[in-house]
């Protein structure tokens, strides 16, 4: 047993986008060298805990799975690229999850259920993170006008868990929460 753990919580996508995400990442490289995240996963971050007690943690995933099996599915579509500016120095290159009336409550309703208190809660899919804007000048214009358009389910949650104070540890699969049965019309 772990002393601390840290537990990431994540809308893993299909294989066949992770394939296509994971494309757009080597394309990347190709073009601006080596980056950090560059063999990250393809995930839609929805909220971290860090330097939780396990057996403290346990108990309150537990009362999670009875929350989120109220809510039901969601069809997201990823529709092009968007950017995020870190100050004067860094952007982030992200696939967008298209904006809807009906996502963002879902969303909503799942930080609700989650109990997560986020302002401005972009959800998205990382390509590059973090870059210097020198690379993201000669990065940006291939993502800009590029067309992408991908829909899939998202039927669960994702806990991911690490130790807290081991260095370079890896992110391992801690616990699948599953949302209702049925895809529902808000």
């Amino acid at each position: 047993m772990t002393a601390y753990a840290d537990y990431l919580m994540v809308i893993t996508p299909p294989d066949n986008i992770v394939k296509e995400i994971l494309r757009y990442k080597r394309a990347s490289a190709n073009t601006m060298g080596h980056f950090e995240g560059m063999h990250s996963s393809v995930q839609i971050v929805v909220t971290y805990q860090t330097r939780c007690n396990p057996g403290l943690a346990q108990p309150a995933f537990e009362k999670m799975i009875k929350r989120l099996h109220a809510l039901p599915p969601v069809e997201l579509r990823l529709n092009g690229f968007g950017f995020f500016n870190h100050g004067e120095t860094a952007r982030t290159i992200y696939a967008v999850v298209e904006k809807t009336a009906h996502t963002d409550n879902w969303f909503r309703l799942l930080k609700k259920q989650l109990d997560i208190r986020v302002e401005n809660f972009v959800p998205h899919i990382t390509l590059v993170r973090n870059i210097p804007v020198t690379s993201f000048d000669k990065l940006w214009p291939n993502f800009e006008n590029r067309p992408f358009s991908e829909t899939f389910t998202a039927n669960s949650l994702t806990i991911l868990q690490k130790e807290t104070f081991v260095d370079y540890c890896e992110w391992r699969h801690y616990k699948e929460l599953f949302f209702a049965d049925k895809l529902a019309i808000f």
